[in-house]
């Protein structure tokens, strides 16, 4: 008889349901990095260094996505130049919506964007959960690296 600790051969996968509950929180941007092709070098600090922003996703299955370029673009008139404005619009990322998990992509249907050309699409992105550390992304040419931000934990950048 083979015991049952020699039939396992690797780890179970969680089932989607468990894989919703992992993913609930506030998840802050330490990094980002892309690249044009795998046997390209990463390029770090997509967004600035460090990058600004945060990733929630909460239990009602909800999410907003925001990315701010550091440092924010200066403006010098009110209102901005046309140029500062389009860095301004450039250099944000922002959207809302309804998500949901699969093995592979966390999804959201963009209720409301920054880029208009989102609204009503559905967002697929790769992802590896690993405990408290989430990193969104191919990881063939781009990644953003997220922690979860722990109750009482406050931003110390921006």
């Amino acid at each position: 008889m083979v015991s049952k600790s020699k039939l396992k051969t690797g780890a179970r996968k969680p089932s989607l349901k468990t894989l919703q509950k992992q993913i609930v929180g506030t998840w802050r941007l330490i990094s980002a990095e892309d690249r044009t092709s795998p046997n390209d070098p990463w390029v770090p600090y997509t967004f600035g260094n460090p990058p600004s922003g945060y990733f929630i996703y909460d239990s009602t299955g909800h999410a907003s996505i925001q990315i701010m370029t550091t440092p924010p673009q200066k403006i010098t008139s009110d209102p901005p130049t046309p140029d500062q404005a389009l860095a301004i619009y450039n250099n944000y990322i922002a959207y809302y919506g309804t998500y949901f998990i699969d093995e592979t992509n966390i999804t959201v249907e963009v209720e409301g964007a920054w880029d208009p050309t989102q609204v009503g699409t559905p967002q697929a992105r790769p992802y590896q959960l690993s405990g408290d550390t989430l990193i969104i992304g191919d990881q063939v040419t781009y990644k953003r690296t997220l922690e979860r931000v722990k109750v009482g934990e406050h931003s110390t950048t921006g």
